[in-house]
């Protein structure tokens, strides 16, 4: 668990500087979301849902397992058509970001289902990646950003089994990212 909870933070970690760094000019995205599966950014996760059952696996209500520090695993998400993993990272007046997770052979249904709903991704790349047997995969990614919102979805995010989409809130991001590279520099002085 506490693993599973380490890749998350770290992959959000690693997506949120990347896009809090960028002060581009965003193109007009109409579809740009204030919420995700029914929870806004501007509402505290706990404030909206209740906390599931000690022992609940599976929810027929969305409900927040107790946190993890910020971090707030969903259960009893909508239907979408294939299994996932739904976490909210916490802080401030609401929601910083959400991170759902997925097996990588739904990346494309994911993908579909992002297209519909949001328009067509502001950007797309494609990266060779490498496991340490030596195996080589086309890790896809694709992005949205507009001017509180950017999304970012991952074929391979952490390793070749699994997919993610991180539905971030710029400010709160760029805040975060202050935050750490001001502890960071802090912390090189006390060398």
């Amino acid at each position: 668990m506490k693993s599973t909870i380490a890749l998350i933070l770290f992959s959000a970690l690693a997506i949120s500087p990347a896009f809090a760094a960028k002060k581009q000019a965003t193109q007009n995205w109409t579809k740009e979301p204030d919420s995700f599966m029914g929870l806004r950014f501007d509402q505290k996760v706990d404030a909206v849902l209740p906390l599931c059952p000690r022992g609940t696996v599976i929810s027929k209500q969305m409900c927040h397992d107790a946190p993890y520090t910020n971090l707030y695993t969903v259960r009893g998400g909508p239907e979408i058509g294939f299994g996932y993993t739904l976490s909210v990272f916490s802080g401030g007046p609401g929601v910083e970001s959400f991170y759902l997770t997925t097996n990588s052979d739904n990346f494309s249904k994911l993908a579909d289902l992002f297209t519909s709903k949001y328009g067509a991704p502001m950007d797309t790349s494609s990266e060779t990646v490498k496991t340490k047997a030596g195996a080589s995969f086309t890790n896809e990614t694709l992005s949205w950003r507009g001017k509180k919102v950017s999304i970012t979805l991952q074929k391979f995010s952490g390793d070749i089994n699994t997919s993610a989409a991180t539905i971030s809130d710029i400010d709160a991001a760029a805040k975060k990212a202050e935050e750490r590279e001001s502890k960071a520099r802090s912390n090189a002085n006390k060398l």
